[in-house]
């Protein structure tokens, strides 16, 4: 009985195709190809000096042995027992930025990627392009960097079917 129910449903539900062919073929491919490439170029964000700055504090605490990395390392050994080491003073470096871009919605977080130069030369740890992911601050004006991405991220960030792909956090 059950069998028949579904095969009379079936039997009812309407099918729609189309085909486009010509130039309706054309009209809809250039359509696509525009509308994708509006998402894309909306997606290309403008860096300004306070993203600037807040990578730029972000690298100096990283050279400087106060990084995320470096901290957590500082509470295991502190959680281990082993005598804890003071943190180390920030030095003072000449980190310049030689290209800076960003990628991301408008609202949400965004990746910068980053070409570093050091005191002039390469970097410390020899990683000339970093990435990192920054949103804005809650509180008053500002960026915070809220971690390390990737180059895969940051080229998922300018395509308009990875909104809830890409995040900070996978």
């Amino acid at each position: 009985m059950r069998g028949h129910s579904l095969a009379y449903a079936e039997a009812q539900m309407a099918e729609y195709t189309f085909q486009l062919r010509g130039w309706h073929a054309v009209a809809a491919l250039l359509a696509l190809s525009g509308i994708t490439g509006l998402q894309m170029y909306s997606r290309v964000r403008p860096v300004n000096d306070a993203m600037r700055d807040a990578v730029r504090s972000r690298l100096l605490a990283e050279y400087s042995g106060r990084g995320p990395k470096d901290l957590a390392r500082f509470v295991a050994e502190a959680r281990e027992g082993s005598p804890v080491e003071p943190v180390p003073a920030l030095v003072q470096r000449d980190v310049e930025f030689t290209s800076m871009a960003a990628r991301g919605t408008l609202g949400g977080a965004t990746v910068v990627r980053a070409e570093v130069t050091v005191d002039g030369g390469p970097p410390p740890d020899s990683r000339a392009v970093r990435y990192f992911w920054v949103s804005r601050k809650f509180e008053g004006d500002g960026w915070l960097v809220m971690g390390e991405s990737n180059s895969y991220q940051y080229l998922m960030e300018l395509m308009p079917a990875s909104r809830k792909v890409s995040k900070w956090w996978n």
